[in-house]
C-alpha cells in the first residue's frame, strides 16, 4: 500500500501543475482540484500496483534475509515453494481487483475527469477571448474578434483560422454569440460559436478552394470529446464496450475491402480505421496484461529479493530496475510497431510478459537453498 501511494503520488505530480494552470487561469475553486486528483489517481493504479508488487515483493525479501527469518523459517524445514505461496495468493487478489477494476471503473473514473476538464475549460472560455488578441486555447483554431462585450460572449467582426486533417479553414463573420449547453448523461458541456452573415473559404491538400456563403453558421469550440494532453477515448471505455468498437471496426474494414473503387470518404474512412484499430486493441489486451503483471512481478520480486546467506548481498532494487528498463524498453518499442499495424497487438502486449516468466522461473531456480 505504501509502494502504490508512492508510485501514485509520483505520477501525480507530473499532472499537476496542468491542473493547477487549469484552477488558476479560469478563474474556478481550487477544491476543484482535489476531485480532479481523485479520478485521475484511480487511472494509475494499473501502471502503479505492478511497479509497487515488484518492490515491496523485493523489500520484504530483502528484510527476512537480513533479519535471517529465511533461515530460521529454512531450519523448520521449509521450502522455497512453501515461502512463496502466500505472496501468490495475495498476488491473486490484487490481480483479481485490477481485473474488475479496468472493466468499468476505472474507464468511468476517466470520464468524469475529461468531464470535469472540459466543463472548466468551457467555463473559463468564457472569458478569455478579449477584443483585438488573438485566442488559441482551442486546439488547431486561431481566433480574433474585433469587439467582446458580455463578458466575452458576444463577438463582433469574427475571424476563425482552422487547420484539421491537411484541410486548412478561414471563417470571416459580422457577429458571433458564444452558447454553452450540457448534453448526454454526464451532462458534458458543449460549447459553440453561433455566425451570422459570413463566409466560409476551405482549402484541401491538393489546393482545392472551397467558398461557401452564410447567413448562420455554428461552429464547435468545445463539443464534449477528447481534451488533448491528458487521456484516450479508448481508456474512456469498458471492457464491453472496447469489444463492440473492434467488432464494428473490423466487419467495416472487410467491407471497405471488398470494394474496387472507393470514395474519397470511404478512402478517408479506412485510414482512419487502419489507424485507430490497432490503439483500441492495444488498450484492450493491456487491460488483461495488467494482472498478469502483477503476479510476474511479485514472483520475479521472491526470486530477486532473497539473499542467499549473510556475506553474500546483492543489490536487488537496481537489478528490478534494470530489469523494469528491460521490460518496457521491449514493451512501448512493439507498441510503436503495433500502432502502424506491422505487428498484432496481442502479441506486442504479451511477449514481454512471456519472455520475462521464463526469466521468473529461470531466478527461481537459480535460488540456492542449500549454500
Amino acid at each position: 500500500m505504501l509502494a502504490t501511494s508512492f508510485f501514485v503520488i509520483f505520477l501525480l505530480t507530473f499532472q499537476l501543475f496542468r491542473l493547477i494552470q487549469i484552477v488558476t487561469s479560469k478563474g474556478v475553486h481550487p477544491s476543484a482540484i482535489f476531485e480532479l486528483m481523485g479520478h485521475i489517481a484511480i487511472s494509475f493504479l494499473p501502471m502503479a500496483v505492478p511497479l509497487s508488487a515488484l518492490f515491496a515483493t523485493i523489500y520484504t525479501l530483502n528484510k527476512l534475509s537480513e533479519d535471517s527469518e529465511i533461515v530460521a523459517m529454512r531450519s523448520f524445514g521449509l521450502q522455497k515453494a512453501t515461502l512463496i505461496k502466500p505472496f501468490i495468493v495475495l498476488g491473486i487478489f490484487i490481480s483479481g481487483m485490477i481485473f474488475v477494476l479496468n472493466r468499468n471503473l476505472i474507464p468511468h473514473s476517466k470520464t468524469q475527469f475529461k468531464n470535469t476538464i472540459i466543463r472548466l475549460t468551457s467555463q473559463g472560455s468564457m472569458t478569455d477571448i478579449k477584443a483585438g488578441q488573438f485566442f488559441t486555447e482551442i486546439p488547431d483554431v486561431t481566433l480574433f474578434a474585433e469587439n467582446v462585450t458580455d463578458g466575452g460572449s458576444r463577438l463582433q467582426d469574427v475571424f476563425i483560422l482552422q487547420n484539421k486533417k491537411n484541410v486548412e479553414q478561414v471563417i470571416f463573420a459580422k457577429r458571433g454569440v458564444l452558447i454553452k449547453q450540457p448534453v448526454g448523461k454526464l451532462r458534458t458541456p458543449t460549447l459553440r460559436l453561433h455566425l451570422e452573415e459570413g463566409n466560409i473559404v476551405k482549402i484541401d491538400g491538393e489546393k482545392t478552394v472551397e467558398k461557401i456563403l452564410f447567413a448562420d453558421y455554428d461552429f464547435p469550440v468545445v463539443s464534449g470529446g477528447i481534451l488533448p494532453g491528458f487521456v484516450t477515448k479508448d481508456s474512456m471505455r469498458s471492457n464491453a464496450e472496447l469489444v463492440k468498437v473492434i467488432d464494428e471496426r473490423r466487419v467495416r474494414l472487410e467491407e471497405l475491402g471488398l470494394k474496387s473503387n472507393l470514395t474519397n470518404e470511404e478512402a478517408f474512412e479506412k485510414n482512419d480505421i487502419l489507424t485507430n484499430l490497432p490503439k483500441t486493441e492495444l488498450e484492450y489486451w493491456s487491460r488483461f496484461n495488467t494482472p498478469l503483471q502483477v503476479l510476474l512481478f511479485i514472483f520475479l520480486g521472491f526470486s530477486l529479493g532473497i539473499k542467499k546467506g549473510r556475506g553474500k548481498t546483492k543489490s536487488s532494487g537496481s537489478l528490478g530496475l534494470f530489469y523494469l528498463l528491460g521490460y518496457y524498453v521491449l514493451f512501448f518499442g512493439g507498441i510503436s510497431f503495433a500502432r502502424k499495424g506491422a505487428v498484432p497487438a496481442f502479441v506486442v502486449i504479451y511477449l514481454p510478459t512471456l519472455l520475462s516468466i521464463f526469466l521468473g522461473v529461470k531466478l527461481y531456480r537459480n535460488l540456492d537453498w542449500q549454500s
